[in-house]
Parts: structure tokens; C-alpha cells; sequence
């Protein structure tokens, strides 16, 4: 499965292959704003506590408890980004629960810092990516 329909659908958006590409679907779930719930989602996936993931996606805890519908446009990209490596990890994994472990403690190769704190840019986010596709590969990091 397209991993960007697999993440849509983990967070309970409605997600199909047959309903056009993925790029689009996911666009669009950004720009109409991810479901409150998907933030649950991924604090539950990550074990992580409210005000430590509410800090990595730039959300005000004061915000995020306003939130009880739909969240904006730049607050569903910064949460698809993190739900995206965290699919990312349990795929290169092959464990939620190893994936989970691996995104919230610090390594070398990340400057100390954990993959989950590095998701709080793109930059980093992308660097993480980049870390999983090494292990993926079998390349020493």
C-alpha cells in the first residue's frame, strides 16, 4: 500500500487508491485541516505526553485545547510529517513497538538529539527519513 494512504488511513481520514494519487488525497487532508483525533492517534503511538508532542508539532497546549474539531492547514502538515516517519520507523522496524523505542531515544547519528525532537522541522524530519533508509539498506550509521 502507498505509504502516504497508509498514514491517512492510521489517522482515520478517508484514504483509496482508486480515488486518484495519493499527492492529491493528502493535500488535501492538509488543506481541510486533520481530524483532532489524529493527534491522539499519534501521542498514543509515540507514548509521548500531550505537552511533549503538542511542543514538537509548534502547538500552544492552550491552542491544542481549543482543537476539538479539525486542526488548520499548517498545524495537519507539521502532524502528517511526524506521522509520516513514525510509519516510517515501524515499517523499517517492523515493530510499533520498536519504532516507538527508537523515535524517543537520542542517537549519534542525529547529534544526540531523538528522531521525534529532530520532526519538530522538515529538515529534520528529512534527515530522520534519510537515517531509516540507511538502516533500511543496511548502511552503518
Amino acid at each position: 500500500m502507498d505509504h502516504w494512504l497508509e498514514v491517512l488511513r492510521h489517522f482515520g481520514l478517508k484514504a483509496s487508491a482508486a480515488a486518484g494519487s495519493s499527492f492529491r488525497q493528502v493535500r488535501e487532508a492538509m488543506r481541510l485541516g486533520v481530524p483532532r483525533g489524529a493527534f491522539e492517534q499519534l501521542r498514543a503511538d509515540l507514548g509521548v505526553s500531550t505537552e511533549e508532542l503538542a511542543e514538537i508539532l509548534g502547538i500552544p497546549t492552550r491552542t491544542l485545547a481549543r482543537r476539538t474539531e479539525r486542526f488548520k492547514p499548517d498545524e495537519s502538515e507539521r502532524l502528517l510529517r511526524v506521522g509520516s516517519v513514525v510509519a516510517k520507523a515501524a515499517d523499517v522496524l517492523e515493530d510499533p513497538v520498536a519504532a516507538r523505542r527508537w523515535m524517543t531515544q537520542p542517537k549519534r547519528a542525529l547529534g544526540g538529539l531523538t528522531p521525534l525532537r529532530c520532526c519538530d522541522t522538515e529538515i529534520g524530519a528529512r534527515e530522520v527519513e534519510a537515517l531509516l533508509g540507511r538502516i533500511e539498506h543496511g548502511v552503518f550509521s
